[in-house]
């Protein structure tokens, strides 16, 4: 069969869109998307999306009308996430580079698809949501670009174990009603930095994270336990480490503002805020299995030293 190579072939964008160039390919042509995808043997009229889904393509009508090899097509598609179930990967636009679409309105690039993408590869813009916050602080911003970090690195090394820890992350955050499964590849961008945020705490500092998360809320330690059974003895020594971080050090009451000296012009932090960095800091160094005794003995040397008090 002798296929005829389309009239007008606008060649694809640098990371563009499977979809996208289609689309622009359709528009070219003066034709419908559903007519070009019958034209060239895709079927149902949809424009594949995912390199899985190129498997039933003709590919030598394909490829003889738009001239292009296999593998210039299958590297346009999306990348398949059928092994695990996090869902980085977004199968509609969430996200857009201001800059690049003012361009060329119809283009969508593969990249804006993945839910690690914070910046534009081609023009290095920060890419838009399509919900945008206007609440969201710098330390959220810098938590969530390290949360999406972890998240490319599991999904591009395939490393199913810490996959596995970012699923049940998502599932405590759903539990929990502080998020959903779907949230890395949220238009609304509050909702997607907070759960990059939580990807990455949780599989760098999970029992820290939990606790301080769970802290004060038995109600919310008691609905993981009845969804998680499995997981229900973790869940209650997360429940009393959370419980350690409520209370007050050895010999570091509530004092409010201090009293002594500025240093290097700069006033001392509120006790109970340093405290709190202190706890935080001993769980990272001695780990939620040591001896609460240890824990408190061993925050109160790290405030003391980051507070200038003598022993």
């Amino acid at each position: 069969m002798t296929v005829r190579p389309l009239p007008f072939r606008p060649p694809p964008m640098r990371d563009e869109l499977l979809s996208s160039w289609m689309g622009r390919l359709a528009k070219a042509n003066h034709c419908s998307v559903e007519e070009l995808c019958g034209y060239l043997g895709l079927g149902q009229g949809r424009v594949p999306e995912c390199a899985s889904e190129l498997r039933t393509a003709n590919w030598a009508m394909l490829c003889g009308a738009v001239q292009r090899s296999p593998d210039e097509i299958v590297s346009m598609a999306l990348p398949d996430s059928m092994h695990h179930d996090v869902q980085y990967v977004s199968r509609h636009d969430f996200q857009y580079c201001p800059g690049c679409v003012a361009k060329s309105p119809d283009l969508v690039l593969r990249h804006w698809r993945l839910a690690w993408s914070m910046t534009c590869e081609i023009c290095g813009q920060v890419l838009a949501a399509k919900y945008p916050a206007k609440d969201v602080s710098g330390r959220l911003h810098a938590r969530a670009l390290r949360g999406a970090e972890v998240l490319k690195t599991a999904a591009t090394t395939t490393d199913l174990a810490r996959l596995r820890r970012i699923s049940l992350t998502l599932q405590v955050m759903s539990v929990l009603k502080i998020g959903r499964l779907w949230s890395l590849t949220s238009g609304n961008k509050r909702d997607r930095l907070l759960a990059l945020t939580a990807v990455g705490i949780g599989t760098t500092r999970p029992l820290l994270g939990a606790a301080i998360i769970l802290r004060g809320n038995d109600l919310a330690a008691r609905e993981l336990s009845r969804v998680f059974p499995e997981h229900r003895q973790i869940i209650e020594r997360i429940r009393g480490l959370s419980q350690d971080l409520g209370r007050p050090l050895p010999e570091l009451g509530e004092t409010g503002h201090p009293t002594g000296h500025e240093t290097h012009g700069l006033c001392r932090p509120r006790v109970s805020e340093s405290a709190l960095q202190a706890a935080r800091q001993a769980i990272s160094e001695l780990g939620a299995d040591a001896n609460r005794q240890a824990l408190l003995t061993r925050a109160d040397t790290i405030w003391k030293h980051s507070s200038g008090v003598k022993s």
